[in-house]
Formats: structure tokens, sequence, C-alpha cells
């Protein structure tokens, strides 16, 4: 007899685990069997033991009726008046200075139901609207965070799905983590309100901007009709499990139509037992036939969907791992997560998180953010169970052990045979490079039998064609530099009246758009343009503002500024100033101001004096003397800050990352890294990128694409070189492994020759 326990049921209808009970091998071959990948052993091992399986019954587990649970952090205000909450909202806005603290304090302790009210008598009583008022005076994260409070749950999933799809990359990964995690009820009025706000259909939007076996999964999230029983039927959890071995096990390509009927249509308990029986009929043949036929978005939604079968809040406790995982902060995945989750399992998801991790949600949020960004995260989570005296002191110890020891890593595994010193006369004063005949490093480069009419007459054809010749598209565009490409734009549009950009946006799709429209860009237009969607909407990409500033030369960074201007009618510098704060601004104006020395020569005497000041502004000081290190990380040229760096290490022992770990954290500590790394090696810099791309569940697009297109014409040669020596791969093999179809051929194409 199978045996089943009954699932319990949250106040929000989601559903605890339910689990057969099994042994350890049997449990072996659960990991093994299941759909993808090594995350699995990762995730079911991680996820704290629990047997659900308690309750003997014949052919199906029926859950005993429960008092509701509630599982969220945030809770009704008992003594709520919305009409003083709205009082003192205004007073803290018009505060000198603006009363941060008041804002955080009232909004984390009412719930969503209670800030809608508290938003309508404020609009009442001041004429104006709240959201626009608290935009107005706040700054970055902390603005991200309070605006998504003020919107209804469903508006935010709403706007995060139209900022997912909206621009060049779309974030598939989130398309996917909302509708796979909300219920039926949700998804029908998330499209509702999509339409009332964007005046579009959410299908549409997601049929027009995904493709092939991806966009069929999203459509069957979308038709929100869920088994949401909490009965198990044994009988048809084995009826799936054999259906599933059959249109994975057929000896031919995969069914893929098989997986999404059965894991878009069952209920979670459901499809857990139907993952146990699986696991009887195959011994690691599903996951071995999955690898083999399916990867990319498909892929990548289909094992979001099971996590979420598994254990939702285990699947959101490892996306807030991951947001700050590493190097930086993805601020949107932290903040679209907290808020969501706040009113309906963030307490559970909490548990999972320190059961997974071994440390608690709120010991990261510390040692990952600060300020009053800091704050409202940490009220998010609800009251402290613990006394959290001396933890930011633990906090920033662990993040100086754990985030500071890349650059040991970074310089062992980067900078192979690199020797600054190497052209020198170590008795000069001045290191002066020996002129050399300029070299091309990049993989795309003017095509020799070049004609703007007879490209631009190709190019009309496979538009016109029927399905659409991507192949011609792909083909002319990744052999053609961008100057030509600029002429081909002019010639099109001259004789066809119609912008060959917006021709093409009208018939391609996904990812491969994005490439084509950032490769009919300028250089300084897809600059701006990226920096413009780096700075829009909730969540600022701050590494990407970072990325692009400390990398590009001074003539570049000022073409930027005059495109900026000319398409958006705003001055970078005061969207900059407008979406970032503190020791971060003052960075990025040192880098907006384009006053980089580029001179190629070394003084050794300017080295030992940078070396000396960076030491006495940060180990040897009390506290950090952040000026002394924007001055000179920002002004200096590469060659000259890598002999600085060497310099330094004489005085300090390589203490100065630890240093700058002790008394810094967030966005400054990450800005100066990324401009060390640029410094000392800027192939290597983007080789990273690339990596960290493509590196682990989901690909990236957005960089990826940001990054081969951007280098493609620049050093693209050199950062493939740096690639291959510091991961043991080529760039094309894991692009190969992490994309497909005409995406995965215009990548390539961009790489070069083989």
């Amino acid at each position: 007899m199978d045996t089943c326990i009954e699932p319990t049921t949250t106040e929000q209808g989601e559903l605890d685990t339910c689990i057969e009970p099994t042994t350890i091998a049997a449990s072996s071959e659960l990991l093994n069997s299941l759909p993808s990948m090594t995350f699995f052993k990762k995730f079911f091992l991680n996820i704290h033991d629990s047997d659900p399986d308690e309750d003997d019954v014949d052919s199906c587990c029926k859950g005993k009726p429960k008092k509701p649970k509630f599982y969220g952090t945030i809770s009704p205000y008992p003594d709520f008046s919305a009409s003083s909450d709205a009082s003192d909202l205004q007073k803290a806005i018009e505060a000198k200075g603006v009363d941060e603290d008041v804002i955080i304090s009232l909004l984390v302790k009412r719930s969503n139901e209670q800030r809608q009210r508290i938003k309508a008598v404020y609009k009442e009583s001041t004429e104006k609207a709240l959201a626009d008022d608290l935009k107005s005076v706040l700054r970055s994260d902390l603005e991200d965070v309070v605006l998504a409070l003020l919107m209804t749950p469903t508006l935010f999933d709403a706007h995060c799905l139209r900022k997912a799809t909206k621009g060049l990359g779309t974030h598939e990964s989130v398309l996917v983590e909302i509708l796979a995690s909300r219920s039926n009820h949700d998804i029908h009025e998330i499209k509702r309100v999509f339409q009332e706000e964007y005046q579009e259909e959410l299908e549409d939007i997601i049929k027009g901007d995904t493709s092939g076996d991806f966009t069929l999964a999203l459509q069957a999230l979308l038709k929100a009709n869920k088994d949401e029983d909490s009965k198990v039927d044994l009988d048809l959890a084995k009826m799936d499990a054999k259906a599933l071995f059959a249109a994975a096990e057929n000896g031919k390509a995969i069914d893929i139509n098989a997986f999404l009927d059965i894991l878009t249509f069952r209920s979670g308990p459901q499809l857990r037992k139907t993952f146990q029986k699986y696991a009887s009929l195959s011994e690691n043949t599903l996951a071995k036939d999955l690898g083999k036929e399916l990867k990319g978005d498909i892929a990548d939604c289909l094992i979001d969907i099971v996590k979420c079968a598994w254990n939702k809040p285990g699947f959101f406790a490892e996306k807030l791992h991951l947001s700050m995982k590493g190097l930086g902060t993805c601020d949107e995945t932290l903040i679209r997560v907290m808020v969501s989750r706040s009113e309906v399992d963030l307490k559970k998801v909490m548990v999972e998180y320190k059961t997974m991790f071994g440390r608690t949600l709120q010991e990261d949020i510390l040692a990952d953010t600060k300020g009053h960004y800091e704050t409202i995260l940490l009220e998010l989570c609800g009251p402290k169970l613990k006394p959290l005296v001396g933890e930011r002191c633990r906090c920033l110890f662990k993040s100086s052990q754990a985030k500071m020891t890349f650059f040991k890593k970074f310089f062992q595994k980067v900078i192979h045979d690199r020797d600054p010193d190497k052209d020198c006369d170590v008795d000069s004063k001045q290191c002066k490079g020996k002129p050399k005949k300029p070299e091309f490093y990049g993989t795309v480069s003017p095509n020799p039998n070049f004609s703007a009419s007879s490209d631009a007459s190709d190019l009309q054809k496979a538009i016109k064609a029927k399905g659409v010749d991507e192949d011609v598209i792909v083909s002319v565009l990744v052999k053609r530099s961008n100057e030509q490409r600029q002429r081909i734009k002019a010639v099109y549009e001259e004789s066809t009246g119609e912008a060959l950009a917006d021709a093409l946006k009208s018939v391609l799709r996904s990812d491969l758009e994005d490439v084509v429209l950032a490769l009919l860009m300028t250089p300084a237009q897809f600059d701006a343009h990226t920096l413009r969607e780096a700075t829009k909407g909730l969540g600022t990409h701050e590494d990407v503002l970072v990325e692009i500033l400390a990398s590009r030369p001074n003539h570049e960074i000022r073409e930027i500024k005059r495109v900026f201007k000319e398409e958006y009618q705003e001055e970078l510098e005061d969207v900059i100033k407008g979406d970032t704060r503190g020791d971060f601004t003052l960075a990025l104006q040192a880098l907006l101001k384009a006053n980089k020395d580029e001179d190629s020569e070394v003084d050794l005497d300017l080295a030992k004096r940078d070396a000396k000041a960076l030491f006495e502004a940060g180990e040897n000081a009390k506290g950090t003397d952040i000026y002394a290190f924007i001055d000179i990380l920002t002004s200096r040229n590469g060659p000259q800050l890598s002999k600085t760096f060497q310099k330094y290490a004489g005085l300090s022992d390589v203490t100065l990352p630890k240093a700058l770990d002790m008394e810094l954290r967030g966005d400054i500590e990450d800005c100066l890294i990324d401009i060390v790394k640029c410094a000392w090696s800027k192939p290597a810099f983007f080789a990273e990128k690339l990596h960290l791309s493509m590196k682990g569940h989901g690909t990236c697009d957005e960089t990826l694409i940001r990054v081969v297109v951007s280098r493609s014409e620049v050093d693209l040669k050199k950062v493939m070189d740096e690639y291959k020596t510091m991961y043991g791969r080529t760039l094309q093999e894991d692009i190969l492994a992490d994309t497909k179809g005409h995406y995965e051929k215009i990548l390539l194409g961009l790489c070069g020759p083989v």
C-alpha cells in the first residue's frame, strides 16, 4: 500500500510538501532521475528532511481540514489609522533631509491593503499621489522597495512582467518565477491588471518576446487552469510517471508536450508523488535525456516548475541566496522576492534559507546591503527572533573572508605571466611602452567586398521571405563592421521608406531580436541605451553602470554623454545622480568626468606615492578615506595602477582588499573592485562577465549580448583567450551549451572564425 500524509494548506492556499517515505538509496535514485541538471542534488539535499507521508490511504491522499496558518512576516497593523499615517508620511516627506526612518517604519508595519487605504487618504488630502511624492525625495534601492510596497501584489507582478519583457534582453527567469509560483486566481488577476495598465494583452507580449517550446510552456501557465485540489491520486501519479518515462525514453526526441501537459496542469502534491513514481522506473535516464535534448530557456523553465512543485519556499530561498551570492547584489531579485512573499510565506522561506545555506537571511542582508535600504529589508523579515548584537561585525568578517577572496583567485587565474615591468629600466624614473604597430583584436572587421545597396536589398528580401530568412540576416550583420551597418541602414531607409531596425523588429523575436537591434546601433548609442535601461524603473543595475564607465576611454564616455542627451533629453550625470547615492555616486561622477590619464607611461615614483597614499587612507587609518581611493583609481591609467598595486603589496602584504572590505560594503566596494579589475586586465574582466552570465542555472542573456556585441570590434579575441585560460573551456563551447537556434548562431558568428 502506498502511504502519504495530507498536505497542509496555508492561508494563501499554498501547499506544504507531500513526499513518500524513501530509503537513502531511493532518495538517491530520485535525485538522479529528476529533470535535469546537477542543481537537483544540491537543491533536494540542502532542503531540510521532511516526511509528509505519514497517513496510510488506499488510492489517494486527502488533506485533513486544518485551521489556516499565516506564514507571512507582514500582517495588518492593529491600531491602524489611514488619516494619521498619511499625515505622518506627509511630514516625513516635507522634513528637512527627509525622515526616512518614519517612512520605513510606517510602510513595513502595514499590510498591503492598509497601504492602499493610506494612498487614497493621502491623495484626497494633498491632491498628489503618494508614490510620486516619495519618488521625488528617495533614491536608489530604498526608493525601489518603497514603490514596490505601494503597489498591490497584482500590480507589482504585472510591473515585473512588463519590465522583464521590455527593452533588450528578456528576463526569462522572472517570467517563469511569477507564472509558475502564483495561483490560478492570481494569474487571472495579473492578466487583467496588465491589460488595464499597459493596454496590451500579457499573452501577446510573451508570445512576441519568446519563441519555441518556451513560449508553449508560458502559454500553458498563462491559461491558469492548474489543478489546485489538495488530493493526491496515486494511480494518476503512476500513469503520469509512465507517460514522462515514455516521453523521455522513446528513443527519439523528447516529447516536450507530454512534459508541459503534466508539469503545468497537476497540483504540487500530485507532481511530488509523480516524481517519486518516476524514480522507480528510471535510473538517471530522464536527466540524461533531458540534458541531451533540451537546453536554454525551456530546460530552465521546466526546472523552475519542478522546484516550485517540490518546495516553493525552498525555491524562493534559492532565489534570494543567488541574488546575494558572489560579487555584487542583484537588488532587483532581492526586492522582488522579499516584497512579493512578505504577506505570503516569507517565514517559511527564511526557515528554508537557514537550512539550505547555513546562515539566516538577515545575516546575508547585513553583509550585502547598508543604510536605510538594509533597514527596510530587515524590517520586511519581521521581528528578530534573536538579538542581532554583534551580528554586523560577524557578517562583515564573513564578507571579508568570502567576498574579497576573489582578489587572490582573480590575480592567480587571470594574470597569467603578466609583468607590468618587463619593458622598464628599473633604475629609471619612468617605464615607457615600446612603440608598436597597432594590432586589431576584434572578431568583426570590415567586409572587403562591401556593398551597402546589395546588403540592403538582401535584407529586404530576407525580411519579406515566407517565415523570414534568419540565416541571411545573421550572415549579413555579423560579417559587416558597425560603420558598414550604419551605411546599410541609411540605404535601406532611403530605398524602402522604413527604418531597418523597425522592419527587423517586426519579424524577429526574443534574444535574436535583441542581438540584431544591438548590432544596428552605433557603439555610443548602444552604451547610452544600456545605461538608460540600467537606471530605468525599479532596481538600478549598478554593475552595468560601472562596467561601461570604468572600461570605456575618455572620448567614448564624452560621446556616450552626448548621445544620451540627444536620445533621452536628459543629462546622464543628472540621471545617475538621481538614481544612486553616497560614495558610489561620487565614484561614478569621477568616471563621468572622462579625464583619466591615458598615457602609456608608468611613473614608478608616482606608483610608490599612490601606494603609500592608499595604505594611509585605508589600512593605516581610522576608517577609510574613500576620496583617496576614488581619486587614484579613477584618474590613473591601467599600467600605472598595475604598478601601484605591486608597490602596495610591498607595504601591506596584500591587505588592501581586506582593508577595503572591512571598511566598505555594497555598491562602492563593488565599484572599486571592478575598476581594479579593469585596470589590471580588461579582457579578463569581460571574460569573467561572460562566464558569470552563463554559469549555473539559466543564462543572463542581457549581459551575454552586451559584452559580446560591445567587444566584438574592440578586443573580443583577447577576451576569448582569457576565457579559455581562466575557465579551461572556450567561449564558443559555453555558448553552444547555453543557447540554441539562430541566437546561438549569431553569437558564434560574432566570435569570429573558429
